[in-house]
């Protein structure tokens, strides 16, 4: 079985973090039997008026790799201009893959542009589409004619729509009701099992270790909450003897102002900026609660990857979020202030199985699970 992968959200030299979950699926589906072509159209802004740079390789999962990179000072425009972008993606299309690869499926990640690109080349092979879906705001999108009629073809035309949670199926449904329930089926985001290992806890006698992770920017609505957190822990250090530490790792344009916050905390909070992985993970592992203060979540995957290292969530009753987070796991909050020193407090009072958190996440959100998943959507379209 072959399958084309297009995405418009890939890591690139100047941005290695850039859709690093859509890579995730590419090389869960390199698990599987089947031969993987991922066609990466990624749009950046630069100084230059237009240019394309093309680079064909070998991925180091395995599967095969075909990279055009937009570069322009109108990247924007360029981005929402949908028909340059399918002529470009076709033309390299024949120049680099076609004469040895013939897909089966063409499978689409993200509707806009990606699945737009991935709908016009499945017309042209006529070959069945499938869209894998993260994006939480399509509600935008189709606020805008042009590409709202294009957004409405392109899932309509798809055979297989693959969300990565029930919270984004049923949005996707209340937006467009005619659409059946048998059209979408669930797959999760991946987690390197790889990276983030259990280790078993060492509780500390003295001190409480939380930690954060998120991209901490300034938006006109903010998705992340941190400012909740922060003052319940101040609550909660208040109540304890134990020492709190909070370690918030990643950047932003916020993170001067939320510093300024800090510093008025009375316990330790350090910043520790970007992190690898691998950091993150060994983080991860040395606390005792991971806490996300969130208003929106199509997945989470920060949550999944400390639960992969055996450590409870204390997390925002948003979303996706109440998909992933049980007393089992964790503890679900509202966004108050209130709300979190309670849930802080209920979470302190709990004895969590940490290595059956680890566990479960794992069988769920492994490159070979989410791989067997979208394999079982291959394999029903191709032999049904």
């Amino acid at each position: 079985m072959k399958v084309l992968f297009i995405t418009s959200w890939y890591p690139t030299k100047n941005n290695p973090n850039f859709g690093i979950f859509v890579k995730e699926h590419a090389k869960a589906i390199q698990t599987t039997d089947v031969e993987l072509v991922v066609l990466a159209v990624v749009s950046e802004r630069s100084n230059s008026f237009f240019g394309i740079n093309i680079r064909n390789y070998q991925d180091d999962s395995g599967f095969r790799m075909v990279e055009i990179l937009i570069s322009s000072r109108f990247r924007d425009l360029i981005y929402h201009f949908i028909p340059l972008q399918n002529r470009i993606a076709y033309h390299f299309f024949n120049k680099q893959i076609a004469q040895e690869f013939n897909p089966d499926i063409v499978h689409s990640n993200v509707v806009f542009p990606a699945g737009m690109i991935g709908d016009f080349i499945s017309k042209k092979l006529r070959k069945p589409h499938i869209i894998t879906e993260h994006w939480s705001k399509i509600a935008g999108i189709l606020q805008k004619p042009y590409l709202s009629e294009l957004t409405r073809n392109t899932y309509r035309n798809a055979v297989r729509i693959l969300p990565v949670s029930e919270f984004l199926k049923n949005n996707i449904m209340k937006l467009f009701p005619e659409f059946k329930s048998e059209k979408f089926q669930i797959v999760p985001n991946v987690i390197n099992s790889q990276t983030f290992t259990y280790k078993k806890k060492k509780p500390n006698a003295e001190e409480l270790r939380f930690c954060a992770i998120a991209t901490w920017a300034t938006k006109k609505v903010p998705d992340k909450k941190p400012e909740l957190f922060i003052r319940a822990l101040a609550q909660i250090q208040q109540k304890t003897e134990k020492k709190i530490t909070l370690n918030m790792i990643g950047g932003g344009d916020r993170v001067d102002e939320l510093k300024k916050l800090c510093d008025q905390q009375p316990y330790k909070i350090e910043f520790l900026g970007y992190q690898t992985k691998e950091e993150i993970a060994s983080i991860l592992q040395n606390s005792d609660f991971f806490v996300h203060a969130s208003t929106i979540e199509t997945f989470g995957v920060v949550l999944v990857e400390a639960m992969m290292t055996g450590t409870p969530v204390i997390c925002s009753n948003v979303a996706a979020l109440p998909e992933l987070i049980n007393e089992t796991n964790g503890v679900l909050c509202d966004n108050t202030v209130e709300s979190w020193v309670e849930g802080i407090e209920k979470a302190l009072n709990l004895k969590f199985n940490t290595e059956e958190i680890a566990e479960k996440v794992k069988n769920e959100y492994s490159l070979e699970s989410v791989g067997k998943k979208i394999y079982s959507v291959y394999k029903e379209l191709i032999f049904k």
